[in-house]
């Protein structure tokens, strides 16, 4: 189940306990409310599992799906390219970095600043490793 996937759900669910009379929806955006209490969910479900002994590599789905999300909403990209620019640079990630070192990185750069990274590096076909990058990064 992909994102969009799952705030649908959060959304029916919202929508099911109004017409029950459980709870009154007074917002025009229901997708926005849907996904920021999903976002919510997740986010302490992946902080209560980072303070376990659990593998930080175990966070990378969660960590894929915020990436997805933020280049879909930064780059105006549909959710299948958002999906293949993440995906990809991923990839070229995993070829050389195991997957603890990744999910390190997506930790301490936050996927926002990856989103930046994959749409760069794939989409615009560009080394983000160079000073371009930088240049490039302050301006978007």
């Amino acid at each position: 189940m992909d994102g969009e996937q799952l705030v649908e759900k959060t959304l029916q669910s919202l929508v099911e306990l109004e017409q029950e009379g459980e709870l009154v929806l007074t917002t025009s955006s229901g997708s926005s409310v849907a996904r920021y209490i999903l976002d919510s969910a997740l986010k302490q479900l992946v902080t209560t599992f980072r303070d376990s002994d659990a593998p930080i590599e175990c966070t990378m789905p969660h960590l894929l799906e915020q990436t997805i999300d933020e280049v879909k909403n930064r780059y105006g990209v549909p959710s299948q390219r958002a999906r293949e620019i993440t995906g990809s640079y991923y990839n070229r990630l995993l070829a050389r970095l195991p997957v603890e070192k990744i999910a390190e990185l997506y930790w301490h750069d936050t996927p926002s600043e990856m989103a930046k990274r994959s749409y760069y590096r794939v989409e615009l076909d560009r080394d983000d490793s160079e000073f371009e990058y930088l240049d490039w990064r302050r301006k978007h």
